[in-house]
């Protein structure tokens, strides 16, 4: 025996819908992926503006972001919310009953809204209890977050302090000897009278006294990254590579190629003049001929370009790369170098949520490369 409703034609089925949907009985609210409204039907339903936030107008909603994805993966499963509130401009609006599902066809939300029926007091009061529990849970899971994040800045400060102290405690040593040593001489040499050897050490403690003052600047700047609150900009990275190549002081026998794909990033401009202007200077400054080759290559990936400085120079023992990042490590001293440009470098990239690399194997074949993984976006 058929059902009542097959003895309808569609036509006064439909019209019976279109009539409840004129008197507020129901609405119907379809909306996408990123929860905004997308269209409407029916008058209990006029007060959602297509294109807006859906959580704007249900708030109840908020908090069950990850269910309603999940929807997607459930065929079939729908997700109830009776008797709520929704934002509206008309007082003494009637309670509503949400029901809402994911039609995979149409790859969009639907959901149904309708008049609630009554129910008492102690279950609307349990309902937004239970929803002001749900809210407070999501506000504590954020500041568990950001404490978290709060402690991992803490530990590194700690590990950057200890690093730092060992660095004084070791590697201005060396250059504290040196200059006892010269002061004895020069002491000795004043009392003999040697006028000369007195200037050549009064020179040398110069020099020396410079030097630390050199290291100890730099070692200042060191820890000061990553506490700087910069300001990201769009920047245009071509040009910004073209006046780091021409500001150098290039020797003759030298050439500077640039190569690849250089987008615009919103970017801090003064990190990646930095990080360019040490790495070219870098491999200028440590090459082992007059002559040279140098290629600057960019490569825009989706999330982060990929920048890459390589040199024809001497290359640099694989045994030697984690070392070469460290504060006052250099290989071949050269005069004016505190041995904190790698350094520098490598913490600036990694301030900005870049990766640094570097590949070098004199074994097999001469020059190194430096290669980047610089954000395309650094907040957000």
């Amino acid at each position: 025996m058929p059902d009542e409703a097959s003895q309808f034609s569609p036509s006064p089925l439909v019209a019976a819908g279109r009539m409840l949907a004129e008197r507020g009985v129901y609405g119907l609210i379809w909306f996408d992926e990123e929860l905004r409204i997308t269209a409407r039907y029916g008058h209990l339903v006029d007060s959602f503006d297509i294109g807006e936030p859906l959580l704007d107008y249900c708030l109840p909603l908020i908090g069950l972001e990850t269910d309603l994805h999940a929807l997607k993966e459930s065929p079939g499963r729908v997700i109830d919310l009776p008797a709520i509130r929704i934002v509206t401009s008309f007082e003494g609006a009637p309670r509503l009953n949400l029901t809402v599902l994911w039609h995979a066809e149409g790859r969009h939300y639907l959901m149904l809204i309708a008049r609630s029926t009554s129910r008492s007091d102690l279950e609307a009061d349990l309902s937004k209890q239970m929803r002001a529990r749900l809210i407070a849970e999501t506000i504590a899971a954020e500041k568990s977050r950001e404490l978290s994040r709060a402690n991992a800045e803490l530990a590194r400060a700690n590990r950057d302090l200890e690093d730092f102290a060992a660095i004084v405690s070791h590697d201005l040593k060396s250059p504290l000897r040196a200059l006892r040593y010269a002061s004895e001489d020069l002491a000795a040499s004043l009392e003999t009278g040697d006028m000369a050897t007195a200037s050549m050490r009064l020179e040398e403690i110069g020099k020396r006294t410079r030097r630390m003052n050199e290291m100890m600047t730099s070692l200042l700047d060191y820890a000061s990254v990553g506490r700087k609150s910069e300001i990201a900009e769009s920047v245009e990275t071509r040009a910004i590579v073209e006046t780091v190549v021409a500001s150098l002081a290039v020797p003759g026998g030298f050439t500077i190629d640039i190569e690849g794909d250089w987008p615009n990033l919103t970017t801090v401009k003064a990190a990646f003049d930095l990080v360019l202007r040490n790495l070219v200077q870098n491999a200028i400054v440590h090459h082992d001929r007059k002559t040279g080759h140098i290629v600057i290559t960019a490569t825009d990936q989706p999330r982060h370009l990929v920048v890459t400085i390589a040199d024809d120079g001497p290359g640099i023992d694989p045994a030697h790369h984690a070392s070469i990042l460290l504060p006052f490590r250099t290989l071949a001293p050269k005069d004016g170098s505190t041995g904190m440009g790698l350094a520098f470098v490598n913490r600036t990239i990694e301030t900005v949520g870049g990766t640094m690399a570097v590949q070098s194997d004199p074994a097999k074949a001469r020059g190194t490369t430096f290669k980047l993984s610089w954000p395309k976006r650094i907040f957000s």
